[in-house]
């Protein structure tokens, strides 16, 4: 018993080791068993706050949006997370996931915008905060500037209560329930694939943005 102890507690450490790796998440397969998924980074990647920097994203998970459709969205985004601190390539992300940028889809649940806000749970949470009540017929205009402020407020709320705990903060914005999460993560992490893979950030956070963007071809 005294000679396995040692090895005991060598596989513990391991163990703890991999369990504590940020980048890893334990979710149960079809068959009742865990496994480990791993999560890219490109969520914690500098991209600066420009609107033809968005606007290249966005052509990346969405290319067939129209042109001035894509510019003036990408414009309120960066006016919206101008106000309200959010990465800007977790929003397009986000958008993406929620509504394929089609700012006048209805959830079965009645969520509503681009951003796919469900206004009586946050009305409910704002009224509490006692901040301004979301106005749900500002939602559903072909203009999504407003749309897109309450959505990357409710990002910054979510974010200042949870991101010093939790690695992967904004996939509370469709759920706290772990299993939900976990597939929203995994639809998440599909479009910030395709946004690392389009190599928009150099390895150099101070090089200008002209250096940033990739060549369309």
């Amino acid at each position: 018993m005294k000679t396995l102890l040692p090895k005991m507690i060598l596989v513990l450490g391991i163990l703890a080791l991999f369990q504590g790796c940020s980048s890893f998440k334990t979710t149960k397969n079809s068959k009742g068993k865990y496994a480990r998924e791993k999560f890219g980074n490109f969520d914690k990647v500098y991209i600066p706050n420009e609107a033809p920097l968005i606007a290249q994203m966005i052509s990346i998970v969405q290319p067939e949006l129209e042109v001035n459709a894509r510019n003036k969205i990408a414009n309120d985004i960066h006016h919206a997370i101008k106000k309200h601190k959010v990465e800007p390539q977790i929003i397009v992300a986000l958008i993406d996931t929620e509504s394929n940028f089609q700012y006048n889809k209805v959830s079965s649940t009645g969520d509503l915008s681009l951003g796919q806000v469900n206004v009586d749970v946050w009305n409910a949470e704002f009224k509490r905060m006692k901040l301004p009540l979301i106005q749900k017929d500002l939602l559903v205009t072909e203009d999504q500037g407003y749309a897109m402020e309450k959505m990357a407020q409710i990002l910054n709320i979510l974010k200042s209560r949870h991101s010093k705990r939790d690695r992967r903060w904004y996939a509370r914005y469709h759920s706290n329930t772990t299993k939900y999460k976990m597939d929203y993560l995994r639809k998440i992490e599909v479009r910030m694939k395709m946004l690392s893979q389009a190599r928009l950030v150099s390895t150099e956070k101070s090089l200008a943005l002209s250096n940033q963007i990739a060549p369309s071809n």
